[in-house]
């Protein structure tokens, strides 16, 4: 078993931008008294995770952020467009963090607008990616019914 397997070179990133199309506000909108996006920051510090980074261009976001000692990776104009690819933002954001941490063996993505997440999960995908060579990502997924 790992003593720690939350170790210098596993950090955590968190993703929101300041205006959402979709559902404007949802990064920040006030569930269950706090922030949406707070919730990714206590789970990354809750799990152990000592290195916590955000990609943003929402000071909000990164006001919060900042209680969690998070490291504010700016995001540029071109990637907070609602046109703009989650991909482009997490390798910008990947880019970024190897200037801290060259090379990054686990990079704990989640997301602003997810309250939801599981401790639980965070620590198997991690430890089967520490432990198993064969993986090179583990993600949780749960079925959506738009209708429920």
């Amino acid at each position: 078993m790992l003593d720690n397997i939350f170790d210098n070179n596993v950090c955590a990133l968190l993703i929101g931008k300041r205006y959402s199309t979709g559902y404007p506000g949802k990064n920040v909108m006030t569930i269950n008294g706090q922030p949406s996006c707070e919730y990714g920051f206590q789970a990354a510090k809750k799990v152990g995770i000592k290195n916590i980074f955000v990609s943003t261009d929402c000071p909000e976001i990164i006001k919060i952020g900042k209680k969690y000692l998070a490291k504010t990776i700016e995001r540029p104009a071109e990637l907070a467009t609602p046109d703009s690819l989650t991909e482009d933002v997490l390798v910008h954001a990947y880019n970024k963090i190897k200037e801290s941490i060259d090379p990054p063996e686990i990079i704990v993505l989640l997301f602003a607008n997810n309250p939801a997440i599981s401790l639980k999960l965070i620590k198997e995908g991690v430890k089967k990616l520490k432990t198993d060579n064969t993986y090179d990502s583990a993600f949780s997924v749960c079925k959506y019914n738009m209708f429920s």
